[in-house]
């Protein structure tokens, strides 16, 4: 079949979606609307200049969506596929093409949904296309909640590579050693890295020795490094910057929580790599990660925004070692069966081609 993808050029998660199904033997095409880094497909930039934002410059917003559709009436593909609902939903709209499926991925419903001009339009993008594919069940009652009938909707996550993020055999820490934590997240306001760090501060304040990685780059990094310049924290973190996900899981393997206090989300991948390989998840309360992780037993789930909380789960974690051994296998068995990228790779092909045959 011949697929045509819409998204953002350098947005993360297209790229395993260009590389499956290609290597799957399908005629892939990528639309994007900012400039990309080469994919192995024919890709068109529908853009202008050497970025893109759904708050600047929205002169030529609709600019670009003449051309997208231009492009899909040229390239007469079986199937598109946008990704984020907002930006690319609604260029899949103007396009006019059937079956088109529309990837909701967190932030574009979550905050879409409380604007008065959004809320309407994601309706109508919704009701226009023929599948909408949400990451995560919160994600999908929110689309329900816009009056879209569930037999539209498909709740499926791309998922990770399970077997070169692996399963690491850890033995039970002796308490009076140092706890290795490490969050992967991008270090953007949306992830609430300082929350984090007021948690690290609570247990430097309590004595208790821990060596702490952030994993990532992004718009506040140099704020970040600042603050933890600022509170006496330089000895015990390290801010790794930018790592290819090819190199994620030596750096996962050598530590024993993992960390993360996003504010809303979908199906975090990170989280999913992280359980992946063993790693013990202490992760914000929020919808998407409460359907992975049951507190006190899967991982630890703290208050959002919450330092304190956070640093009591940490020293939860740290002096009762044996709550992460015994949540690893479980952990990973969960991400197997629910969230194995080519398992659920295989049921978007599916899926694709149940819509194209309908259409015909």
């Amino acid at each position: 079949m011949r697929i045509c993808y819409i998204a953002l050029g350098t947005f993360t998660h297209i790229g395993p979606y260009i590389d499956y199904f290609k290597e799957a033997g399908h005629d892939v095409h990528f639309i994007c609307l900012s400039p990309s880094p080469g994919r192995g497909v024919p890709t068109y930039n529908i853009g202008f200049g050497s970025g893109y934002s759904e708050t600047t410059g929205k002169w030529k917003y609709p600019i670009s969506m003449i051309r997208a559709r231009r492009l899909i009436k040229m390239l007469k593909p079986d199937i598109v596929h946008a990704h984020y609902a907002t930006s690319c939903g609604l260029t899949a709209w103007v396009c006019g093409f059937h079956p088109t499926v529309v990837t909701v991925h967190g932030s574009d419903l979550t905050t879409g949904i409380q604007f008065r001009i959004w809320r309407p339009l994601l309706k109508k993008i919704f009701e226009y296309c023929d599948c909408v594919n949400t990451v995560s069940k919160d994600l999908e009652q929110m689309v329900v909640s816009l009056g879209i009938s569930r037999d539209k909707i498909e709740t499926l996550t791309l998922g990770i590579d399970t077997e070169k993020f692996c399963f690491v055999e850890r033995t039970t820490r002796d308490p009076a050693q140092g706890l290795k934590l490490v969050c992967t997240r991008r270090l953007e306001p949306v992830f609430d890295h300082q929350t984090i760090i007021g948690a690290l501060v609570r247990l430097k304040d309590k004595g208790i020795k821990f060596e702490m990685t952030f994993a990532g780059d992004g718009s506040l990094l140099d704020t970040l490094k600042q603050q933890i310049s600022h509170v006496g924290l330089d000895d015990s973190v390290t801010f790794a910057g930018k790592v290819h996900n090819d190199d994620l899981p030596e750096i996962l393997a050598r530590h024993d929580g993992y960390l993360s206090a996003s504010l809303w989300d979908g199906t975090s991948l990170s989280l999913l790599e992280a359980m992946a390989t063993g790693l013990f998840p202490i992760v914000s309360d929020i919808k998407a990660n409460s359907a992975w992780l049951s507190h006190n037993a899967d991982g630890l789930l703290h208050k959002v925004g919450d330092a304190d909380d956070l640093a009591r789960c940490i020293m939860q974690l740290h002096s009762n070692p044996q709550l992460a051994v015994s949540a690893a296998r479980r952990n990973r068995e969960r991400v197997i069966e629910h969230g194995n990228r080519k398992t659920n790779m295989k049921r978007l092909e599916t899926i694709y081609q149940e819509l194209i045959d309908r259409r015909r």
